[in-house]
């Protein structure tokens, strides 16, 4: 990767870090967080495959880490990859990340979920 493209993937990191869910957010921070993650969920999909891989392993044998974590991982990076645009296309609508954990780095024990979509972030 060139040194623009590890500054741009740097930067939505730092966003989606800054951007930490609070009741009595303003109608800006919302969006602004619901870009972020979107643009965060784009840019780190990839890390499903390793991440799925790794919990694979642990809860069962090497064999079906290596192979039902990297189908897993496919499945969930296609799935971050299509709830990051749909948050980045939508953003002006302050809803809840679908994908749980929001973003793949968070509680990275735990495999990905995807939850209900469209549900207003009313707080």
């Amino acid at each position: 990767m060139n040194k623009k493209r590890w500054r741009v993937l740097a930067g939505v990191v730092l966003i989606c870090l800054a951007a930490q869910t609070q009741a009595g957010d303003s109608y800006g921070e919302k969006v602004g967080r619901k870009l972020g993650i979107g643009l965060a969920n784009i840019a780190t999909s990839w890390i499903e495959i390793p991440k799925c891989i790794i919990n694979d392993y642990n809860r069962s044998h090497f064999f079906f880490g290596i192979a039902g974590g990297t189908v897993q991982g496919l499945i969930n990076t296609g799935g971050r990859v299509l709830t990051g645009v749909l948050d980045v296309v939508t953003f002006p609508l302050p809803t809840r990340p679908i994908p749980q954990p929001p973003l793949v780095w968070q509680n990275f024990d735990s495999d990905t979920h995807y939850g209900e979509v469209f549900r207003l972030e009313l707080d």
